[in-house]
Protein backbone atom coordinates (compact mmCIF):
# COMPACT_ATOMS: atom_id res chain seq x y z
CA UNK A 1 0.00 0.00 0.00
CA UNK A 2 0.98 3.68 -0.38
CA UNK A 3 1.94 6.68 2.25
CA UNK A 4 -0.73 9.55 2.11
CA UNK A 5 0.89 12.86 2.22
CA UNK A 6 0.45 14.76 5.23
CA UNK A 7 -2.85 17.10 5.22
CA UNK A 8 -4.07 19.64 7.67
CA UNK A 9 -7.48 19.20 9.25
CA UNK A 10 -10.12 20.50 7.40
CA UNK A 11 -13.83 21.07 7.73
CA UNK A 12 -15.31 18.94 5.04
CA UNK A 13 -19.39 19.03 5.48
CA UNK A 14 -22.13 19.66 8.15
CA UNK A 15 -23.68 16.97 8.81
CA UNK A 16 -26.92 19.60 9.69
CA UNK A 17 -27.60 22.47 8.29
CA UNK A 18 -26.52 24.26 4.96
CA UNK A 19 -22.81 26.36 6.09
CA UNK A 20 -19.96 25.05 8.35
CA UNK A 21 -19.84 26.55 11.28
CA UNK A 22 -17.00 29.62 11.74
CA UNK A 23 -16.12 32.52 13.66
CA UNK A 24 -13.26 35.05 14.21
CA UNK A 25 -11.61 35.32 17.45
CA UNK A 26 -9.04 37.60 18.95
CA UNK A 27 -5.61 35.57 19.29
CA UNK A 28 -3.53 35.24 21.80
CA UNK A 29 0.20 36.73 21.47
CA UNK A 30 2.98 35.11 19.39
CA UNK A 31 0.40 32.59 18.05
CA UNK A 32 2.70 30.51 15.34
CA UNK A 33 0.39 27.82 14.17
CA UNK A 34 -0.41 26.54 10.97
CA UNK A 35 -4.05 26.07 9.40
CA UNK A 36 -5.80 23.20 10.43
CA UNK A 37 -4.23 23.69 14.16
CA UNK A 38 -6.27 22.82 16.91
CA UNK A 39 -7.39 25.65 19.13
CA UNK A 40 -9.34 26.97 21.90
CA UNK A 41 -10.17 30.24 23.81
CA UNK A 42 -7.96 30.99 26.78
CA UNK A 43 -9.18 33.77 28.78
CA UNK A 44 -11.04 34.88 25.53
CA UNK A 45 -7.83 34.55 23.50
CA UNK A 46 -7.42 32.09 20.62
CA UNK A 47 -4.55 29.95 21.16
CA UNK A 48 -2.94 26.18 19.54
CA UNK A 49 -4.25 23.70 21.95
CA UNK A 50 -1.76 21.29 23.97
CA UNK A 51 -1.52 17.94 23.97
CA UNK A 52 -4.63 16.12 24.81
CA UNK A 53 -7.07 19.31 25.23
CA UNK A 54 -10.00 19.22 27.71
CA UNK A 55 -11.63 22.17 25.22
CA UNK A 56 -11.09 22.44 21.72
CA UNK A 57 -12.55 25.50 19.90
CA UNK A 58 -11.95 24.55 16.35
CA UNK A 59 -9.74 24.19 13.53
CA UNK A 60 -7.57 27.19 12.65
CA UNK A 61 -8.64 28.73 8.93
CA UNK A 62 -4.79 29.94 8.35
CA UNK A 63 -1.34 30.80 9.72
CA UNK A 64 -1.10 32.11 13.41
CA UNK A 65 -0.35 36.24 12.94
CA UNK A 66 2.31 35.80 15.84
CA UNK A 67 1.32 39.27 16.98
CA UNK A 68 0.67 41.32 20.36
CA UNK A 69 -2.10 39.73 21.95
CA UNK A 70 -5.82 40.67 20.91
CA UNK A 71 -4.62 42.58 18.16
CA UNK A 72 -4.91 39.72 15.34
CA UNK A 73 -8.18 38.23 14.30
CA UNK A 74 -8.37 34.55 13.03
CA UNK A 75 -11.73 32.43 11.65
CA UNK A 76 -12.05 29.39 13.41
CA UNK A 77 -13.91 25.99 12.04
CA UNK A 78 -15.62 25.10 14.78
CA UNK A 79 -15.43 21.98 16.47
CA UNK A 80 -18.70 21.89 16.82
CA UNK A 81 -20.42 18.16 16.61
CA UNK A 82 -22.31 18.51 13.48
CA UNK A 83 -19.49 19.06 11.12
CA UNK A 84 -17.27 16.86 9.88
CA UNK A 85 -13.71 16.79 9.07
CA UNK A 86 -10.71 15.37 7.17
CA UNK A 87 -7.25 14.41 8.03
CA UNK A 88 -4.62 12.05 8.35
CA UNK A 89 -4.67 8.99 10.95
CA UNK A 90 -1.62 7.96 12.00
CA UNK A 91 0.71 7.75 15.05
CA UNK A 92 3.45 8.98 16.76
CA UNK A 93 6.05 6.95 14.70
CA UNK A 94 3.81 8.12 11.34
CA UNK A 95 3.69 3.98 10.68
CA UNK A 96 0.55 3.33 10.96
CA UNK A 97 -1.92 1.50 9.18
CA UNK A 98 -5.01 1.93 8.53
CA UNK A 99 -7.98 -1.13 8.81
CA UNK A 100 -11.81 -1.19 8.20
CA UNK A 101 -12.10 -1.58 11.76
CA UNK A 102 -11.14 2.03 12.81
CA UNK A 103 -14.03 3.41 11.06
CA UNK A 104 -16.82 4.21 14.25
CA UNK A 105 -13.33 3.92 16.64
CA UNK A 106 -12.63 7.01 19.13
CA UNK A 107 -9.17 8.49 19.12
CA UNK A 108 -7.09 11.13 20.64
CA UNK A 109 -5.29 13.98 18.19
CA UNK A 110 -1.92 14.89 18.27
CA UNK A 111 0.39 17.48 16.46
CA UNK A 112 3.22 15.97 14.14
CA UNK A 113 6.88 17.50 15.48
CA UNK A 114 8.22 17.85 12.01
CA UNK A 115 5.12 19.14 10.04
CA UNK A 116 3.71 21.17 12.76
CA UNK A 117 0.45 19.27 11.47
CA UNK A 118 -2.20 17.79 13.59
CA UNK A 119 -3.66 14.05 13.33
CA UNK A 120 -5.96 11.01 14.68
CA UNK A 121 -3.61 9.56 16.76
CA UNK A 122 -4.33 5.69 15.82
CA UNK A 123 -1.79 4.87 19.11
CA UNK A 124 -4.04 6.99 21.64
CA UNK A 125 -7.32 4.89 22.86
CA UNK A 126 -7.08 6.53 25.75
CA UNK A 127 -7.34 10.53 25.45
CA UNK A 128 -10.32 9.91 23.08
CA UNK A 129 -11.22 13.33 21.37
CA UNK A 130 -12.59 12.61 17.64
CA UNK A 131 -14.68 9.53 16.23
CA UNK A 132 -13.25 7.89 12.70
CA UNK A 133 -16.30 8.18 10.17
CA UNK A 134 -14.88 6.47 7.25
CA UNK A 135 -11.82 6.76 4.72
CA UNK A 136 -11.54 9.23 1.94
CA UNK A 137 -10.46 7.56 -1.27
CA UNK A 138 -9.63 10.14 -3.92
CA UNK A 139 -6.43 11.05 -5.22
CA UNK A 140 -3.73 13.43 -3.67
CA UNK A 141 -0.76 14.43 -4.95
CA UNK A 142 -0.90 11.68 -7.10
CA UNK A 143 -1.39 9.01 -4.43
CA UNK A 144 -4.67 7.18 -4.64
CA UNK A 145 -5.80 6.64 -1.25
CA UNK A 146 -6.67 3.28 0.30
CA UNK A 147 -7.55 0.98 3.35
CA UNK A 148 -4.22 -0.43 4.20
CA UNK A 149 -1.95 3.18 3.63
CA UNK A 150 0.08 4.77 5.85
CA UNK A 151 -1.20 8.19 7.16
CA UNK A 152 -4.60 7.87 5.45
CA UNK A 153 -6.89 10.68 4.87
CA UNK A 154 -9.79 10.20 7.34
CA UNK A 155 -13.40 11.77 7.95
CA UNK A 156 -13.69 12.13 11.80
CA UNK A 157 -15.78 14.07 14.28
CA UNK A 158 -14.95 15.80 17.57
CA UNK A 159 -16.80 14.40 20.97
CA UNK A 160 -19.13 16.21 21.82
CA UNK A 161 -18.17 16.81 25.36
CA UNK A 162 -14.75 18.29 24.04
CA UNK A 163 -16.66 21.53 21.79
CA UNK A 164 -15.66 24.80 23.71
CA UNK A 165 -18.35 26.63 22.21
CA UNK A 166 -21.21 23.57 23.83
CA UNK A 167 -19.50 23.27 27.14
CA UNK A 168 -21.12 24.77 30.13
CA UNK A 169 -18.80 25.03 32.40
Amino acid sequence: MATQPRIAFTPVQPLTGLSLAQESFYEAAAQTYKPGAVVQLVSGLLQECGADPVLIMGVAAGDGKNASAGTARQTVYLAHPDILFKGNLSDAAGTAISEQSDVGKYYGIAKDAVSGKWYVDKGDTTNKRVIVWGFWDGVQDGVQAAVGDTLTHVYFQFGHSYFQGGHTS
